[in-house]
């Protein structure tokens, strides 16, 4: 194998990896928010499990804090978020493995883990 093939490989693998990190780095963005509407979403439930009967269960105010926005219905989705948590499983099982073969690399070490 000639120097300039090892570079391309150097960098195609570092591309490789770069594309990886970035990746995950979406798919927890993602999470993070479905988590932030998924609070809200519990929060909601909450106070109202925990308000006692008032005249405040008249006002229109009251009603229009208490509803929850079309965002919060996909966070339902049992099947999205399901897919979302084994995205991000192999996102770093991806990212992992990349690591291990770019260590290899620049080590010359290639014996192979599992």
């Amino acid at each position: 194998m000639t120097d300039q093939e090892k570079k391309q490989q150097r960098v195609s693998l570092g591309i490789e990896l770069e594309d990886a990190q970035v990746e995950l780095a979406y798919l927890r963005e993602k999470a993070f928010q479905i988590a932030d509407r998924l609070d809200e979403i519990t929060n909601r439930i909450r106070v109202n499990a925990t308000r006692k009967p008032s005249r405040a269960d008249f006002d229109s105010d009251i009603e229009m804090e208490n509803r929850l926005g079309p965002e919060h219905q996909s966070v339902l989705s049992f099947e999205e978020t399901g897919k979302l948590i084994e995205d991000l499983r192999a996102a770093r099982k991806k990212l992992y493995n990349l690591s291990e073969r770019k260590s290899q690399l620049s080590s010359g070490d290639f014996t192979m883990t599992i």
